[in-house]
């Protein structure tokens, strides 16, 4: 899972449906509460006691509102650079995933440290998913930081964590919810790593399941061990490579046709 061409990154005619959407729904809400003076943050924005208040919707909506036009110009900049080229690697539907996934994570970490009563708005935790996202698929591509300084993808978003959790540590940026950056920036990170090596990380897991069967009879297995599968199993697995290629298969699968093969 693989995007090479970086060449339309900030290209206006280059935004994926899925970036123009969110571009569009946070840049409404900012006006809506700028030019109309409809007060949102009382309603939507994370509160630090979310969760004994058993106001969850909060972890999706204070993503969607900004506290002034520095901060949502910031955010929807980085969404509208970068945005396109993950989308397109993983796909609009996953890419909400991903989105959603950092912004709520990010939304927890923060209140999991924050002080009471206190609130967080912004949708800085998902964008830094979005940039870990990006830095687990491009690790050695070059950014230019600031428009300016060039820079491996890698080392921008290790740098960018490193400063996150110092900031996070010390408590000295002041009312910057550094630790919701931080966490959304793992989780992005988490989620595009696992599933751009799916592939290993199913062979990892099924050399800790034939390890543990062999100790322990066959413990993560419903089978035996020298059981074979049945023709109905091998069709559908030689069915799968056909269609999708020998990587597509499950460790399980993998496993059948390695008993198959060995007969």
């Amino acid at each position: 899972m693989e995007y090479k061409d970086l060449n339309q990154i900030g290209n206006v005619r280059g935004i994926t449906p899925a970036v123009k959407y969110l571009l569009f729904l946070n840049i409404a809400v900012f006006l809506l509460e700028s030019w109309f003076d409809v007060s949102l943050k009382h309603k939507f924005a994370l509160s630090a006691e979310w969760f004994s208040r058993g106001q969850f919707w909060q972890l999706f909506t204070y993503m969607f509102v900004h506290g002034n036009f520095s901060h949502i110009f910031m955010n929807m900049l980085m969404l509208y650079f970068i945005g396109p080229t993950v989308e397109r690697t993983l796909g609009s539907y996953r890419f909400f995933i991903l989105y959603y996934l950092s912004g709520v994570i990010g939304g927890i970490g923060w209140a999991l440290l924050a002080s009471h009563p206190s609130s967080c708005v912004g949708a800085s935790g998902a964008i830094m998913g979005i940039l870990g996202a990006f830095g687990a698929f491009y690790p050695n591509s070059t950014v230019y930081l600031w428009f300016v300084i060039p820079i491996k993808t890698a080392w921008l978003v290790a740098g960018m964590i490193a400063w996150e959790l110092f900031e996070t540590i010390t408590g000295s940026s002041g009312g910057v919810a550094n630790a919701a950056h931080l966490a959304g920036a793992i989780a992005g990170f988490s989620y595009a790593f696992t599933l751009k090596n799916s592939n290993r990380i199913q062979d990892v897991e099924a050399r800790f399941r034939k390890l543990f069967s062999s100790a322990s009879g066959s413990l993560f297995s419903s089978k035996k061990k020298n059981d074979l599968p049945t023709t109905d199993e091998m069709d559908a697995i030689l069915d799968k490579i056909g269609k999708q290629g020998i990587g597509a298969l499950t460790a399980r699968e993998r496993e059948l046709l390695r008993r198959a093969t060995q007969r």
